[in-house]
């Protein structure tokens, strides 16, 4: 009896240590769990705490440029006024003490201005923006995150397009809204750059020109036997770049020439060289590529009509009547000008511009020419802008002449919007100026050069821009001095043109025809005889020769660009706020 007795007893004794290791063990998962739990919450508490913080610079942000636009109103400020509200505005959100407050249900935030600072674009301050550090803090449960960035502010930034020589741009966002090619720059034979590219498509290069020539029995598409296109750095550079968003490849069939340079699909025919880019560049002197995503400029080219824009009613006009359409040698430097006509009869709302004229500003609803019969340069001056509801014609539409003696002399000085077309022809033009164009810009048989020190003509177009004959079978080119941007396809010959632009050239897609050498309509020793009355350097005298059409990147433009911006008369655009840096402590 007893030994069951002891039996009995040690079972309950096991029993009970049993009992109590699985209490132990018990407890210990359940603090386990209860500390995962509050850790967990601790961690989605600062996480909350961070999206408030976030949410915080958002809100600053979007206060302040709700702000700016509510001064800017619909008819804009001057650029003084502008100065002083944006400094004004900064001021009233500057230190903790004027902190911008918001509690909802998860948690609350603060944010305000910590510093404010110039902007430095280009070596120079642009006084139309600031730097803005803001410091924002998020609140969720006695946790606490800071958030600290850093945003430019302001209006009239200088543009990426201006950076390069050449910028081949993709703008569209959906596949429905791009152009055929868009993004993609063809490089056809001895093109010559100096600068750097910016391809956000494909680059597609061949060593032949092409050209369309017309003859009796050989005309057609005719691709002629060159080299490949060069590309050289601008001066206190190693090397030239190439921002490269797609592939490059190469070619050296005859493709049908509308279809390849509208396609975006390049099959078996061509031949990708992104791996081994000196095979694709005269004397194997290729850029350094960088791959990145696109950076598109927002350049709102409809939105600057509002800024030279106004009526014959409008306030403070001063109304010219040009019956017979002649506006000759006026001199209004505090004039508001508009032109206007009492009776017409054949040539309704078209006005021709004659010697001097000076204006504060002009607005016509009509076209408008400048012409020029005279040996001796006569000037024409928009000191705060013109606008030209329909087509601005400059030179002789009616030229067809190589000779830059038989070119109209003129020079134009001022900002300007044209509703319409754009042509510059017989024009030995001089030029300060950026144009908005509506419609397309044609630049044939003229010479153009910067008016003054630094002057050059900037173009942003919404329509297409040709550039064609110019100093056609000539040795010597034609010099043209600026800019030019499309928001649609931008093509160029210098196979039998001889063009040397110094500046730059972008559109939504790029086609660069030339060869290196000699042009002309009858044989001479070396050349290559494609039709009866064309011939051109031959492919191995080509090496060595310069090039019919050569591209030169002008550092100067983007201070060009922004001394023209300056005179426009108010600021009524806000450019979108730019994060340049953002810090979680």
């Amino acid at each position: 009896m007893k030994i069951i007795m002891n039996e009995k007893g040690y079972s309950l004794i096991l029993t009970m240590l049993i009992f109590l290791l699985f209490t132990v063990l018990s407890v210990s998962v359940l603090t386990v769990a209860l500390s995962g739990v509050k850790r967990n919450q601790t961690s989605e508490d600062y996480v909350q705490a961070r999206e408030l913080a976030n949410k915080g610079i958002e809100h600053i942000t979007s206060q302040i440029q709700s702000d700016l636009k509510n001064e800017l109103g619909e008819e804009g400020i001057t650029r003084s006024e502008f100065i002083t509200k944006l400094n004004t505005i900064l001021n009233r959100y500057k230190d903790e003490v004027n902190s911008v407050h918001n509690t909802g249900a998860t948690g609350e935030y603060r944010v305000y201005i910590r510093n404010i600072e110039n902007v430095i674009e280009n070596g120079e301050e642009n006084p139309l923006k600031k730097k803005i550090t803001f410091l924002s803090r998020g609140f969720v449960d006695g946790k606490e995150k800071t958030v600290i960035s850093e945003v430019e502010i302001g209006a009239q930034s200088f543009l990426e397009t201006l950076h390069y020589a050449l910028g081949a741009n993709k703008l569209c966002k959906t596949p429905n809204a791009c152009i055929p090619g868009e993004g993609n720059m063809f490089l056809h034979g001895g093109v010559s750059i100096t600068g750097d590219m910016k391809v956000d498509g494909n680059l597609i290069i061949t060593n032949r020109g092409y050209a369309y020539l017309s003859d009796a029995f050989l005309s057609g598409e005719k691709w002629i036997a060159s080299v490949y296109p060069s590309i050289l750095p601008t001066q206190g550079k190693a090397n030239a770049n190439l921002l490269l968003g797609g592939n490059i490849f190469t070619f050296n069939h005859t493709p049908p020439y509308g279809q390849h340079i509208t396609t975006s699909n390049f099959g078996s025919s061509y031949t990708k060289l992104t791996d081994r880019i000196d095979d694709a560049f005269y004397n194997r002197q290729a850029p350094v590529i960088v791959k990145r995503q696109p950076i598109r400029d927002d350049i709102q080219i409809p939105a600057q009509k509002s800024i030279f824009y106004y009526k014959h009613n409008s306030p403070g006009v001063t109304i010219i009547k040009a019956n017979n359409r002649l506006i000759s040698n006026q001199n209004r430097p505090n004039d508001k000008v508009y032109a206007s006509h009492d009776e017409c009869f054949l040539w309704c709302n078209e006005y021709i511009f004659t010697g001097n004229n000076l204006f504060k500003s002009f607005a016509t609803a009509g076209s408008l020419t400048i012409r020029n019969l005279d040996n001796q340069f006569k000037q024409t001056t928009f000191k705060e802008g013109a606008y030209i509801e329909k087509d601005l014609t400059i030179g002789n539409e009616w030229s067809d002449s190589y000779n830059p003696n038989n070119y109209d002399k003129i020079r134009v000085d001022g900002p300007i919007f044209v509703n319409g077309d754009l042509t510059i022809r017989g024009a030995d033009a001089e030029f300060n100026s950026i144009m908005y164009v509506m419609g397309n810009v044609t630049i044939e048989y003229s010479r153009i050069n910067g008016l003054g020190q630094n002057g050059s003509l900037i173009i942003f177009a919404k329509g297409n821009i040709n550039i064609r004959n110019n100093s056609v079978n000539q040795d010597e080119p034609s010099n043209i001095k600026g800019f030019f941007y499309s928001e649609q396809a931008l093509e160029m010959f210098g196979v039998g043109s001889n063009i040397r632009i110094e500046g730059g050239i972008s559109a939504r897609r790029i086609v660069l025809n030339a060869i290196r050498g000699r042009a002309s309509d009858r044989y001479f020793e070396g050349a290559q005889r494609i039709t009866n009355n064309d011939y051109f350097e031959g492919a191995q005298n080509q090496i060595g020769k310069l090039s019919r059409l050569q591209i030169i990147y002008d550092p100067e433009i983007i201070n060009t660009y922004a001394d023209i911006k300056s005179r426009e008369p108010v600021i009524k655009n806000l450019d979108p706020p730019k994060i340049i840096n953002r810090d979680i402590e």
